[in-house]
């Protein structure tokens, strides 16, 4: 398959700094997203969709997809996101404007797949939005989105709502910045063990430029919650 013909110059969404097909067909091969038929797939910092539309290709079309993106219809157009999977005769995903750490989001991209988890998350975190949105009144926060998110698949453990199946993956880049390691930039372990999740392997590294490299993690959701199970302070 030519990924080229997914490529941001044949795009009807453009971003400021979109996802390269490479990236986006790697990340939906290694969350494994063929394994099952009718695989329910998320993006909860969709962007313009470029790892559904990734994934919708790769599962020929058979796949329910459901992205939310945060930023308004002037930064990523949701119009000209449906136009890039119709162009393509592809279904076109639910896109949810809001927040992924806001629950009522959450309950929402659930309810979109008939309130089930999802088997698959495939993911391309932002870097630097949430701080740029916030107020001048508020506190800086420089914690890691794919943390953040960790931290409230844990809380949706704990309510007997997973975002994840037991079993499904998640797929995300993990930005390393010059100076840090990859265990440095990760979610703490106790995060992920809350999440119930696990990663799998060591990474791989892309180098992006002399200063950055992203990593390319694998995460299996081993567990449901478990009754008496602690929940942590951050």
């Amino acid at each position: 398959m030519k990924t080229s013909m997914y490529s941001p110059k044949t795009r009807i969404c453009i971003t400021t700094t979109p996802l390269c097909p490479i990236a986006s067909f790697t990340l939906c091969n290694m969350a494994q997203t063929l394994r099952n038929t009718n695989t329910k797939i998320l993006d909860p910092f969709a962007g313009s969709c470029a790892t559904l539309l990734a994934a919708a290709h790769i599962t020929n079309g058979q796949c329910q997809s459901v992205g939310v993106e945060i930023c308004h219809n002037g930064y990523v157009n949701r119009d000209h996101i449906h136009a890039d999977f119709e162009t393509r005769s592809l279904p076109t995903p639910f896109v949810i404007k809001g927040d992924c750490l806001d629950f009522d989001v959450r309950e929402r991209a659930r309810h979109e797949i008939g309130g089930d988890a999802f088997d698959t998350i495939i993911t391309d975190p932002p870097y630097g939005i949430r701080e740029s949105m916030a107020s001048s009144q508020e506190e800086p926060d420089n914690t890691p989105p794919l943390t953040k998110l960790f931290r409230v698949m844990g809380e949706d453990r704990s309510k007997g709502k997973p975002l994840l199946k037991v079993g499904g993956r998640l797929a995300a880049f993990i930005p390393v910045r010059k100076g840090q390691t990859l265990a440095d930039s990760l979610p703490p372990k106790h995060i992920q063990s809350y999440a119930g999740l696990i990663m799998e392997g060591e990474g791989k590294e892309q180098v992006l430029n002399d200063v950055l490299s992203r990593w390319l993690m694998i995460d299996l959701l081993l567990t449901s919650w478990m009754t008496g199970c602690a929940s942590f302070s951050s």
